[in-house]
């Protein structure tokens, strides 16, 4: 069978395009931007050339005609039907709790009087109270919602659990293409709105029908009491809540009857005569203010969901279809990153020139800082630093956010000392995001810096090489629309360092934040203590407590050296692919001179591999000497020196006995000094320092405790003078 007869036909100009085609070419883009580059795929393409249309219906034409579609729209038919088991889940559980509340505030013993104020808040007055917050988050920020409800809940659970048990890059795209939709458009806050209110429809649902079995079934007696309120606010309270129940019907209880209500009860007999008017109060109050509303805000939100559906588009500024126009749009200019001059070009000259008239005029302001095209830290936002007030312009994910940032920028009365745009490396710069920068530079009116994050998050998509091409890549776009070398940084904001504020403190001119703390003369001296009293030949679990204490010198910093390792939480089940991740990390960012030394890669993987226990037992200690896992650190340090053959250095293990393994033990703790010393810093600009911070030749017999002093004051100065150059870079 031909691919033209596995995929859907190519779509005519004229065919309609429904949600369905632009949810699957969302995701397609979603894959190709996680592939770092486009599907190529001659005949699809031809295929939506010949299709004919806009530049949309192209995209979706083309989208359809890829050999991937079909397994993209499998996936997306099991997120769509993950999605509803678990909101099928959560309304079961809505009504079960709704069955269980009823059950609880009435579950008193015979005889006992029900205050019906307590039942009533316990039903309905806390889901009002929601109710209204819910409004006026609708009204003032609707975003929020995508944080704070049961729809974001559901979301949440449907992206776990369909990433959880359906894996694969094409299921990975259409998670990615689902949160791409409700997180950039009104059809997710409708969305997580009839989430929510249905939830809580089947909440009332059930405590109405319980609190109707259990009032027909049983004898209760309502009454209500108080300490500090006045006993005549009770009666106006009841009343007004009676308003609603009263129109629709029910009995409600008169002035008289609220009187006699009051606990103490002076005269039963009238009171038990008014049961049956409170009974209609709480069954109607159930109805006309927790069903009822909830019932009609479901209906609101899923017509506004329908609406939202059928008018969403394809945001076509996205870099991923940016990067398709000219193929499917011949007669269009040529993409890529774009010159400065021609972005400078594309804004009117008057424009230009009213701006330029305007920055003139205007005092200067904080630092300005926005997040183009990434999700939020998890860290604060935006960047906390000493002395420093941001304006912060928020997150940039569409033209309409681009416009708003323009127009801020513009009215400002003030302008910023420095506008700093940070984005993400596992972002592909394009022409789109180049001619932006140019015109936040132009509507700004100061000096633009580019702030690149997300590294460790491309570090594991990818390897090294991908690493260094997307970042020249980016200093390229940068260069382009007119932002100059030294104002590109790479500051991970999801591990704040020490480093890493210092280089946003240089960026934006900032005065000096808290000194970045040098621990590697106290790492150096642990080693010391460590040398000293360890026996000629020191088990593995011995040089594991060793790096343990190095670490803990790093503790706040914890997080960001774990990730660099590829280090587990925890050491529990099978450890035998953490450690060869972690071996496999450190070995790589060592020099390429040291990676053919069989001793250097031998000391490397077994920084990796007991760096490896240290980060996953520093927050929460364990016996270190009770772990069964030396046979796995021996395997895995075999393993990453299988390559590299030498006669007079064998792999350290917690077996060996011969004098060289107290050298080698040296070698790797102080590696892994250096390793947390440095981190922060991008991988290239480790493996360069450490290059020279291990010296050329470093076979140096240390089995003396002076001469291993001798070596490490010596690493130490190198390791000084190669910070001092690394400044100047």
């Amino acid at each position: 069978m031909s691919r033209r007869s596995q995929t859907s036909p190519a779509r005519g100009s004229g065919a309609p395009v429904v949600f369905a085609d632009r949810l699957l070419t969302e995701s397609v883009r979603a894959l190709e931007q996680d592939g770092a580059a486009a599907i190529d795929e001659p005949q699809a393409q031809a295929l939506a050339i010949e299709s004919g249309g806009g530049f949309e219906q192209r995209l979706v034409a083309r989208a359809g005609a890829l050999s991937i579609a079909g397994e993209l729209r499998t996936s997306l038919r099991r997120v769509d039907r993950t999605a509803a088991t678990v909101v099928a889940v959560l309304v079961l559980l809505a009504l079960a709790a709704g069955v269980g509340a009823a059950r609880a505030l009435l579950d008193v013993p015979r005889e006992v009087p029900v205050n019906f104020f307590r039942l009533l808040g316990g039903l309905v007055g806390i889901q009002t109270v929601l109710l209204v917050v819910w409004f006026v988050v609708m009204l003032v920020r609707p975003s929020a919602l995508a944080r704070g409800s049961l729809g974001s809940l559901a979301l949440w659970a449907t992206r776990w659990l369909a990433a959880k048990f359906h894996t694969g890059p094409a299921h990975a795209a259409a998670i990615q293409a689902h949160g791409v939709v409700l997180r950039r458009s009104p059809l997710g806050r409708w969305t997580l709105g009839a989430i929510s209110h249905g939830a809580w429809a089947a909440f009332n649902v059930g405590a109405l029908v319980l609190v109707v079995i259990m009032l027909s079934t049983g004898h209760y007696l309502f009454t209500w009491e108080t300490t500090i309120l006045a006993a005549d606010t009770y009666t106006p309270l009841t009343r007004a809540i009676a308003i609603g129940p009263q129109a629709a019907g029910f009995p409600t209880p008169s002035a008289q009857q609220i009187i006699e209500a009051r606990w103490p009860i002076t005269d039963r007999a009238a009171a038990e005569q008014a049961q049956g008017a409170w009974s209609g109060l709480l069954i109607g109050s159930v109805i006309v203010y927790g069903l009822l509303p909830r019932l009609l805000l479901l209906g609101l939100c899923l017509q506004r969901r329908r609406r939202a559906q059928a008018r969403w588009r394809l945001d076509t500024s996205q870099p991923g279809y940016l990067r398709l126009q000219a193929r499917l749009m011949p007669s269009s200019a040529s993409l890529g990153i774009v010159d400065h001059d021609r972005a400078a070009r594309s804004m009117p000259p008057a424009t230009a020139t009213s701006t330029s008239a305007h920055n003139a005029q205007r005092d200067v302001g904080p630092p300005a800082v926005l997040g183009l095209e990434i999700d939020t830290p998890p860290a604060t936002w935006p960047p906390p630093m000493d002395g420093i007030a941001w304006n912060d312009l928020g997150f940039v994910d569409d033209r309409n956010d681009r416009r708003r940032v323009l127009d801020e920028l513009q009215a400002s009365a003030t302008q910023p000392q420095i506008m700093v745009i940070v984005t993400a490396l596992t972002t592909t710069p394009d022409r789109g995001i180049s001619a932006f920068v140019k015109q936040v530079q132009i509507a700004a009116g100061c000096p633009v810096g580019l702030v690149l994050t997300g590294g460790q998050a491309l570090r594991v998509r990818g390897d090294a090489q991908q690493m260094r091409t997307r970042v020249e890549d980016w200093r390229a776009l940068a260069a382009a629309a007119g932002v100059p070398e030294q104002r590109v940084v790479e500051v991970d904001l999801d591990h704040m360092t020490q480093a890493n504020l210092a280089k946003l403190a240089d960026l934006v001119g900032a005065p000096p934040q808290r000194p970045v703390l040098r621990r590697v003369e106290a790492a150096f001296d642990l080693i010391l203590d460590h040398y000293r009293r360890w026996p000629e030949s020191p088990t593995v679990k011995e040089q594991a407590q060793l790096h343990q204490a190095i670490g803990a010198l790093y503790r706040d910093e914890h997080e960001s050296w774990r990730k660099l390792l590829g280090a587990p939480l925890d050491l529990k089940g099978d450890v035998t692919a953490p450690f060869r991740t972690s071996v496999q990390r450190v070995t790589n960012l060592l020099p390429p001179r040291l990676r053919v030394d069989a001793r250097w890669m031998a000391c490397g993987a077994l920084a990796g591999a007991l760096g490896c226990v240290a980060a996953a037992t520093l927050l929460s200690p364990v016996a270190i000497a009770a772990l069964p896992m030396w046979t796995a650190i021996g395997a895995a340090v075999a393993t990453a020196t299988k390559a590299v053959k030498s006669v007079d250095a064998e792999p350290a293990d917690g077996g060996t006995t011969n004098s060289a393994a107290r050298g080698d033990a040296l070698r790797a703790a102080a590696l892994f000094a250096l390793l947390l010393e440095l981190q922060g810093r991008d991988e290239v600009a480790i493996t360069r320092i450490l290059d020279q911070a291990i010296a050329q030749d470093d076979a140096t017999d240390v089995d003396a405790l002076d001469a291993a002093r001798r070596w490490l004051d010596d690493m130490r100065h190198r390791l000084d003078l190669a910070l001092a150059k690394e400044a100047r870079l």
